[in-house]
């Protein structure tokens, strides 16, 4: 089996759903992927082969920070998308595949229809909800222009999205039970829907000889990790002001703050650790390599899944909850539709409110309680190897797959 997917992620790609989910498990499983996408890197050709039955076409690339290199690439993921056309008559595709883009649909799904190929949509994050939700969130576009300029992108994509694209294709994947529910009552019917959820490939997971160091840095201490995006708008602050009342009963307690985020949100994260005395219990890392980040997990006694709730956020699924369950750990999450699912059914740790108190009260009850952590560590894993690897996933993908091709 064959298929085109087009997707808005940027060659080369760190997303797990793809990485793991496509290039490594469909692959394995026989099928053929030709991913159209936009390039970063500079390159003289526009095909790339990174394994058997897997092929990236991408699109032209000129490094450079100038307003006319900049102008130029635009216009070269523009010609790119224009050529979706060749690549699909040239190549016996069993279905077309568009993720989270917009007007590359709208080309794919005219050329899937003139060509008589099954069109699949897949909304892994609501961008066009996204965009019109961060102009007043945080005042993050402050002048007029610009918000403008994002408000009527947002409007037109999510109208074109809900009204044509995604009622117009012949099935639609979503990345969560709660996005789902959302897209039924935007008027998509429930039947052409499937969630997918994020998961974890546990082969992956692997001990180096670098995890010792890790190991002997935390040595006397009781790490809490957090593991992910530190951006303002997700607003993990709340993380760094349960400290204190952590460090009441337990000293030797340390945050450890694993991801980046840019250089004013981060600045903002450590000034409060000094406002709040805590900074010499805050570690933050930066942005590391996955193996490292895991060892770090691995060498911690709680994870740590703050979601801010956002109407934004509510339908997405947190990768770092499942990180954290398939390495052992107990984890302190807030209500969110995903997330509590995955803990009242696993039992692998406690849900609380999105506030300091809450987080502060779950960690000090696991922390008095190691017996009980230790048990609730060993129910995430079970539940990881029963409903979220994406080996897992994977044969639930091409039953879904097969099961909509013989509906042709």
């Amino acid at each position: 089996m064959k298929f085109l997917y087009i997707t808005k992620e940027k060659y080369p790609t760190y997303r797990v759903d793809l990485t793991e989910l496509f290039s490594v498990f469909l692959i394995q499983k026989g099928y053929s992927i030709d991913w159209h996408m936009n390039s970063t890197e500079a390159n003289s050709f526009k095909n790339k082969k990174s394994q058997p039955n897997e092929n990236f076409i991408l699109s032209d690339f000129d490094k450079g920070s100038s307003l006319k290199t900049k102008i130029k690439n635009r216009l070269n993921w523009l010609v790119h998308d224009f050529a979706i056309n060749k690549s699909v008559k040239s190549n016996n595709y069993d279905f077309i595949q568009v993720r989270d883009t917009i007007f590359s649909a709208l080309i794919a799904l005219y050329i899937a229809r003139r060509q008589r190929i099954p069109f699949f949509y897949w909304l892994s994050f609501p961008h066009s909800e996204a965009e019109i939700y961060r102009v007043g969130d945080m005042k993050g576009f402050k002048a007029l222009p610009k918000a403008l300029f994002h408000l009527t992108r947002g409007y037109v994509s999510k109208f074109l999205l809900y009204n044509l694209i995604m009622k117009k294709a012949d099935f639609v994947f979503v990345q969560s039970d709660r996005m789902l529910q959302d897209m039924v009552s935007r008027g998509i019917g429930e039947s052409k829907m499937y969630p997918v959820p994020m998961g974890i490939n546990i082969s992956e997971i692997k001990i180096s000889d670098n995890y010792q160091n890790i190991k002997s840095e935390l040595e006397n201490t009781k790490p809490l990790i957090y593991l992910g995006t530190m951006v303002r708008e997700r607003r993990i602050e709340i993380l760094i002001e349960m400290m204190p009342k952590i460090l009441s009963q337990f000293p030797d307690a340390v945050l450890l703050l694993v991801g980046d985020a840019p250089k004013s949100d981060m600045k903002y994260l450590k000034n409060k650790t000094i406002e709040l005395g805590v900074s010499e219990n805050v570690i933050f890392t930066g942005f590391i390599p996955m193996e490292k980040a895991w060892h770090y997990v691995r060498a911690s006694v709680i994870g740590l899944s703050p979601f801010r709730p956002s109407p934004i956020l509510d339908s997405t699924s947190p990768t770092k909850l499942v990180e954290y369950m398939a390495l052992e750990k107990p984890v302190v999450a807030n209500n969110h539709p995903d997330q509590t699912k995955v803990i009242n059914e696993s039992m692998a740790g406690y849900v609380v409110d999105y506030d300091s108190n809450s987080f502060a009260d779950a960690c000090i009850k696991l922390l008095k309680d190691p017996e009980n952590s230790l048990k609730m560590g060993k129910l995430g894993l079970e539940y990881v190897r029963s409903n979220r690897t994406y080996e897992i996933i994977s044969e639930k993908l091409i039953a879904k797959y097969c099961e909509l091709l013989k509906a042709v």
